[in-house]
């Protein structure tokens, strides 16, 4: 089972891939978009090369969870637009702080934290909060 993760931006798109047992996510690339209407097919064909039959897209709910805003509409009916593109399977994950996230680790690593690859290292984080969510069924 491989899943994409996606860093939705109006521009850029952050993408990462998790492993085949679906535990490990790690960075891909990040695809640039003319518009905002080419992101869904771009998203799509990355996931068809990826071999995923699902996708975790990241949803900026904020700290208090305002889910109405203008942004969450926006990554609401892209992943709308991407399950009627592809067929496959997508999610909306808490984004909160995974671009500070991906930041900091590039600062730390001694690299620039205005860098576009950091979209996908966002994506990775956000996938990989989506792999350890608890799952039904699983022992504590």
């Amino acid at each position: 089972m491989r899943v994409l993760g996606v860093d939705f931006g109006l521009r850029r798109l952050g993408i990462a891939v998790s492993d085949e047992s679906g535990t490990l996510a790690t960075p891909l690339r990040v695809l640039e978009v003319a518009s905002v209407r080419e992101a869904p097919r771009a998203v799509a064909g990355a996931a068809s090369q990826a071999g995923a039959d699902t996708v975790v897209v990241g949803v900026p709910l904020g700290l208090e969870g305002e889910e109405r805003r203008e942004e969450v509409r926006r990554v609401e009916r892209f992943a709308r637009a991407l399950r009627q593109e592809s067929g496959l399977t997508v999610f909306l994950v808490d984004e909160s702080l995974t671009s500070r996230e991906a930041g900091e680790r590039a600062r730390e690593a001694g690299r620039d934290d205005r860098d576009p690859s950091l979209h996908a290292n966002a994506a990775a984080l956000i996938l990989q909060r989506w792999l350890d969510r608890p799952r039904k069924g699983a022992k504590p």
